[in-house]
């Protein structure tokens, strides 16, 4: 008996003294991870503006196309007047409503429909047509209905955004192993506890999935409205740039575009890796 209780105590003594060992491990693991990746999305800008000054340079146009010189001493031009982050911040506030508003809708709909047959056949023939209409095919209609304010691009990029959630969360609530429903069933789980401690952890992955691919929809879809009615933001600046021939500010809107999805991409990916790891158990 007393050997035994030694042999456990050695045993959690060891775990103890490899607890900040293994904490030190995970933490340079994931310190050369991030060292790793903002080494490949350096070598890649690297390459892509190489490749830009070289196709800049045998284009021989620096209205047609601006090299990188050019395009960056237009975007500290338009970073000194205020008007490049007005527009960032105008497109990504747009951006970030319609895609939370569409994202909530989509997942509610989608782990309702996928817990429940009779909703499912109810809706899918709706949500099958309803998704091959683009969004940029609703601007003018949007208009009509709100107007020229905001509430006509928010609701274009909630329409974008919606159904890729919605799909995707439908497909991960079918996913659920049923092995996992019929145990906790066994165990006298109700269908409420089911659901919160079955269903939803195990199609979380599914739904932000979604959700990251909806994310880039938004994004695209902003630009889309704000060309047709807007007075600022990204798209406008692409837009109204191209009535005045000024490549370079059309250049610049681009790269600011691609720069503010990256980085929102990035977020969007250390939160869902948290809580993963936070809600999921398989």
């Amino acid at each position: 008996m007393t050997s035994s209780s030694d042999a456990l105590a050695a045993t959690a003594r060891a775990a103890e003294s490899g607890g900040p060992a293994r904490t030190r491990a995970a933490v340079m693991k994931r310190v050369r991870g991030t060292v790793s990746l903002v080494l490949r999305y350096a070598v890649a800008a690297a390459a892509i503006g190489l490749a830009w000054e070289l196709f800049s340079v045998r284009f021989d146009s620096p209205v047609l196309f601006p090299g990188p010189a050019k395009t960056a001493a237009r975007a500290v031009e338009l970073i000194e007047e205020g008007r490049l982050q007005s527009d960032i911040l105008i497109s990504l506030r747009r951006i970030l409503i319609g895609f939370a508003i569409g994202s909530l809708v989509g997942a509610l709909a989608g782990l309702a429909m996928g817990s429940s047959r009779l909703i499912a056949d109810l809706f899918r023939p709706l949500v099958n047509f309803f998704r091959f209409i683009a969004p940029t095919a609703w601007i003018a209609t949007a208009m009509v209905w709100f107007g020229l304010g905001e509430a006509s691009k928010i609701s274009l990029i909630i329409y974008a955004t919606v159904f890729v959630v919605l799909l995707s969360s439908m497909i991960g609530v079918g996913a659920v192993a049923p092995n996992k429903i019929r145990a906790a069933r066994c165990l006298g789980a109700t269908d409420r506890q089911i659901f919160f401690l079955v269903t939803l952890p195990g199609a979380l992955t599914y739904v932000l999935t979604g959700m990251r691919m909806a994310l880039m929809n938004a994004f695209m879809t902003v630009v889309a409205a704000e060309m047709i009615a807007a007075e600022a933001g990204l798209g406008f600046l692409i837009y109204n740039s191209r009535q005045w021939m000024e490549t370079d500010s059309i250049f610049v809107g681009m790269l600011a575009l691609g720069i503010v999805g990256l980085i929102a991409d990035r977020l969007f990916v250390l939160v869902s890796r948290t809580l993963l790891r936070r809600f999921s158990f398989h």
